[in-house]
């Protein structure tokens, strides 16, 4: 039926499409100006950050650079301690004894210089224990553009068929409708208007302009709705990262796009970056290196992704299956120690829309049959690979978390592992630590993924030439390479004096030789106040008072079941080898999703590795671990990327015990990592570099030899 023209259903009619056209400009727009504005507030921002930096800044930087040739002595001397006294007296220098036209021409110079270098250190990062008007309001613009980008740009497509549909035929329906304007319009005009009443009327009834009327109208309300302050700052504490990221991109200061990807052949370099991700089905927003990091693994196909903890690996390799998906893939495989089978499936569901099927646990053969015929992204374990029907699928890609699980060839994981990834058209073995205990760790995953490319590693002559090797098959980038952002991480080495009783009770240890007696020697008693255990509490009752959350890490149970009743109701955990995975990860959301501070308590080997915990700030190391690496993941958790505040890390080291000789051997392994893999073109050691012992002897001799290391030193001081 046709609205007559000046009826009520014909001005509802055009009051209606009128809307529509301004709900589907604004979609169209919104983008646009948000990216704007956020650019003009940060940098208005940054100069004010930049601004109170400098006046803070001690003048005698200048003369670092001014190479050390300024003096500065006379205008010290007159009480100009800061660089903003000496902005502000600018204009006044020569006025100060022993200043002339050379100084002053120095002195601007060195003002440039230090600007440049102040610039260059100040990172834009709403500060949530400061709250600033300013960080608020960049972050209310911030939020918008998540929502912009999550419900409108999938939209964006029907908004501008709505909006191009009603503006063909709006304003000669709004002629039809006035009386006045009609008079004027003559016959001819008359009758268009008329028939283009009709025709917004057509095209407003039909189902797909309906449709897509409701979602954009939907849209436009969902940007309307304002959080508050208080749910802003709640907001960005849980999910920094997606926030940070996005004001990286808009503001253009994302560095290290690639991160140290120099050794790679010009025509791969060019093949990776021609390659155009398909991210429609990713629900994240990457950032350069990470979006590099995705198109290595498709253009290389069987990789090494080494980046370093708490760079967003799970992201990157998610972010290429997402592609292969687009692009007609169906099966994916993501193999990873039972811990972190729950947290993947979370991390799936949280960045893309592929299907996440558990295959791991008791209904394991539904989600088989499931995956098999509908595809999706499937997540087993090292120890349930091998009971997997794989025969006839497709495996596009596959993707090995903590791969150096895989780093002994004669295992069974190995080996089973081994043929899924003879089998699967794409590999990335997924590790922050390529390298623990020995070189050749490196050499074994390189040869699981190419080979040749190993054969080549190992016949290398020089670091320069291993590093040409080996960059085909293995990318990494640091924190420091990509992640201007990421606070600091502040590092006490907390001292532990033995009270007597607990001194006895290691030296008893010591002489009776029950290592691990001797670890946790403070923690013994049940029935005695342990000196460790005063310090947790102190360092945590201290953060929690200051609004932080507090992660403590121990090898030993019963010392995390004494930590967890000596901080009470607000310790979550503990998380220990028997915690299963599905309750592991309820204890980890229930933590993160914790508004007042709190404190988790885990085993360092369980919540060490593959978990998520950046709004935790606190880390408490109770002992010493074998493996720089355990300690280095541990941190991670939290010094990773999405963290908003300085993270401070205790080490508790009882004095004279057993925990300062662990230490000396964990920098000697720590050392050993940084020279061989931390760079992104690792070099490998020859066969000669580092014995290949066995890892259970290798650690009972170590034991052994603390242990006679301790008695030496107690028969120095008279203890036999």
């Amino acid at each position: 039926m046709v609205v007559a023209a000046r009826s009520p259903q014909a001005r509802a009619l055009v009051t209606d499409a009128a809307d529509a056209q301004r709900a589907a400009r604004t979609l169209l727009d919104a983008e646009g100006h948000l990216v704007t504005e956020i650019r003009e507030l940060a940098d208005a921002h940054r100069r004010r950050l930049l601004d109170e930096r400098l006046n803070n800044v001690d003048v005698a930087r200048l003369r670092d650079a001014a190479d050390g040739r300024l003096r500065l002595g006379s205008l010290q001397a007159a009480g100009i301690t800061t660089v903003g006294q000496l902005i502000s007296q600018r204009r006044q220098l020569h006025r100060y004894p022993g200043v002339g036209p050379t100084t002053v021409a120095q002195i601007e110079s060195a003002l440039e210089a230090l600007a440049a270098s102040v610039e260059a250190e100040t990172v834009l990062r709403p500060d949530p224990d400061r709250r600033s008007p300013e960080d608020t309001h960049l972050l209310r613009l911030l939020h918008r553009l998540v929502l912009t980008r999550r419900r409108v740009r999938p939209l964006l497509a029907r908004a501008r068929e709505l909006h191009d549909a009603v503006a063909a035929d709006l304003d000669g329906a709004r002629l039809a409708n006035n009386r006045w304007r009609s008079l004027f319009r003559g016959r001819q005009g008359r009758q268009a208007d008329r028939a283009a009443l009709a025709a917004l009327e057509d095209a407003l009834r039909t189902p797909r302009l309906e449709a897509a009327r409701t979602k954009v109208l939907a849209a436009r309300t969902a940007l309307a709705q304002e959080p508050t302050a208080q749910q802003l700052w709640r907001k960005y504490q849980t999910d920094a990262a997606t926030y940070l990221t996005l004001l990286a991109e808009v503001t253009g200061r994302q560095v290290g796009e690639h991160g140290p990807a120099g050794n790679l052949p010009s025509d791969t370099a060019d093949s990776i970056d021609k390659l155009r991700l398909d991210t429609s089905l990713l629900k994240s927003t990457l950032r350069g290196y990470q979006s590099f990091g995705a198109r290595f693994m498709l253009v290389q196909r069987r990789v090494i992704l080494g980046d370093e903890m708490g760079l967003g690996k799970t992201v990157e390799t998610l972010a290429a299956m997402c592609h292969l998906a687009a692009n007609g893939e169906r099966h994916f495989l993501v193999v990873c120690p039972p811990s972190l089978a729950g947290n993947w499936m979370h991390e799936i569901r949280r960045h893309c829309k592929l299907t996440p099927r558990l295959l791991y646990g008791g209904d394991t053969a539904k989600n088989l049959a499931a995956w098999r015929t509908q595809g999706g992204v499937g997540v087993t374990t090292y120890t349930a690979l091998d009971r997997l029907d794989l025969d006839e699928v497709r495996v596009a890609m596959a993707a090995f978390d903590e791969a150096h699980y895989i780093k002994n060839p004669t295992t069974k994981r190995t080996r089973h592992s081994r043929r899924l990834i003879d089998q699967a058209e794409r590999v990335t073995l997924l590790t922050g630590t390529p390298l623990e205990n020995r070189v050749a760790e490196f050499g074994v995953l390189t040869e699981h993924i190419n080979p040749a490319v190993a054969r080549q590693a190992a016949e290398a002559s020089s670091p320069d030439a291993f590093r040409q090797a080996i960059a085909p098959a293995y990318l990494r980038r640091n924190q420091s390479d990509v992640l201007a952002e990421l606070p600091d991480r502040i590092e006490t080495v907390q001292p532990v004096s033995l009270a007597p009783d607990e001194l006895a009770a290691y030296r008893k240890a010591v002489w009776e030789g029950h290592f691990m007696t001797m670890r946790r020697a403070t923690f013994g008693d049940p029935a005695r106040t342990s000196t460790k255990l005063e310090h947790i509490r102190q360092i945590a009752e201290e953060a929690l008072a200051e609004g932080h959350k507090v992660l403590v890490f121990s090898y030993f149970r019963d010392v995390l079941t004494a930590v967890a009743a000596a901080l009470g109701p607000r310790a979550h955990g503990p998380l220990t080898g028997t915690t299963p995975a599905l309750q592991r990860q309820q204890v980890v959301d229930a933590f993160t999703a914790s508004r007042r501070p709190a404190v988790l308590v885990s085993q360092i080997e369980v919540g060490g590795v593959g978990l998520n915990l950046q709004t935790a700030s606190v880390v408490i190391l109770v002992e010493p671990q074998w493996k720089p690496s355990t300690e280095e993941q541990a941190i991670a958790r939290c010094h990773r990327m999405g963290q908003v505040r300085p993270v401070q890390v205790f080490r508790l080291v009882a004095e004279d015990t057993v925990d300062t000789s662990m230490r000396e051997l964990v920098a000697g392994k720590a050392a050993i990592f940084d020279e061989y893999a931390r760079p992104s073109a690792a070099k490998d050691a020859n066969a000669q570099a580092v014995e290949g012992a066995d890892k259970d002897s290798k650690r009972a001799a170590a034991e052994r030899q603390i242990i006679e290391r301790e008695r030496a030193r107690l028969r120095e001081v008279g203890d036999d």
